[in-house]
């Protein structure tokens, strides 16, 4: 007679957990570091005063809506308008990109600006929204909207 087998252990059933997934470390698109650069490119215009260099960051067909003044078309309009800022003792910008949307041929940049003159003193700070728009492998500003945290002077 075959010898009794010992009963079987009772198995405990594994508990299956999904594994968590990590967040992946996200890099910056292309499109907003290319937008980052554009940024320096055009703070570094200002800071040599050459407002043609600024005008050429801009399309053909780019609007500018500057706080306290008219709707500015072309670019042509545009240079001026920053030549006269210039002028009128601008000596550096700085633009911190906050959010880049890319949508196609697109993007979509919010962030903050600060205007200043001679020795550095601050001479205005704000909020900016700009529409780039590719044209052949550039990326331009096609719409630029400038708002100061500051009110008009009366």
């Amino acid at each position: 007679m075959a010898e009794p087998k010992a009963p079987k252990k009772p198995v405990a059933k594994k508990k299956v957990v999904a594994a968590k997934a990590k967040p992946l470390a996200v890099k910056a698109s292309d499109t907003a570091g290319i937008i980052k650069a554009a940024n320096k490119a055009l703070s570094s215009a200002f800071a040599n005063g050459d407002a043609v260099a600024i005008g050429k960051m801009y399309t053909k067909t780019a609007k500018l809506l500057p706080a306290n003044a008219e709707l500015l078309k072309g670019t042509k309009a545009i240079t001026a308008f920053w030549q006269g800022v210039l002028d009128a003792g601008v000596k550096g910008a700085t633009l911190k990109s906050q959010e880049v949307e890319k949508l196609g041929t697109t993007a979509i940049e919010v962030g903050t600006y600060t205007l200043t003159g001679e020795g550095g003193s601050t001479l205005d700070k704000g909020k900016y929204i700009a529409v780039w728009k590719k044209e052949g492998r550039e990326w331009k500003l096609h719409r630029d909207m400038i708002n100061s945290n500051s009110a008009p002077a009366a």
